[in-house]
C-alpha cells in the first residue's frame, strides 16, 4: 500500500493535489492532516482495480468529505468519484478513478 498526502491547491481547501510519498503508515498518519491510501482488488474477471481510502486526521462528517475534489495520484488527469460511504470520522470515503478504469 501507498500513502498520498493531500495537498490543497485553492483557497478554500477543497480541490486536493496528491503527493507521492515513501512515509510509513504511521509517520503519515500523524503528521499529515488528509492522505489518501491505495488499495488493489481483484475482480471476477482477474482484472486488478486500485482505489483510494481517504483519510482525515480530523474528524469530518459526510459533508465535509463530500466537499473534497481529489486528482488521481496515478494519472493526474482523472478527478476521483467517490464509491462508498465513510467507515467512520477518521477513515472517509472509498474512491476510484474513471479515466484509470477505462484503461
Amino acid at each position: 500500500m501507498a500513502n498520498y498526502p493531500l495537498i490543497a491547491r485553492n483557497k478554500e481547501g477543497t480541490l486536493l493535489h496528491p503527493q507521492h510519498s515513501f512515509y510509513s503508515d504511521e509517520y503519515t498518519e500523524s503528521y499529515c492532516d488528509l492522505f489518501l491510501r491505495d488499495c488493489t482488488v481483484k475482480d471476477k474477471h482477474g482484472k486488478l482495480h486500485k482505489y483510494y481510502r481517504l483519510h482525515a486526521k480530523q474528524p469530518h462528517d459526510m459533508e465535509m468529505a463530500f466537499a473534497y475534489d481529489i486528482h488521481c495520484p496515478d494519472c493526474y488527469s482523472g478527478m476521483l468519484k467517490q464509491i462508498s460511504r465513510p467507515l467512520n470520522y477518521h477513515e472517509q470515503g472509498l474512491y476510484r478513478c474513471p479515466v484509470c478504469d477505462k484503461k
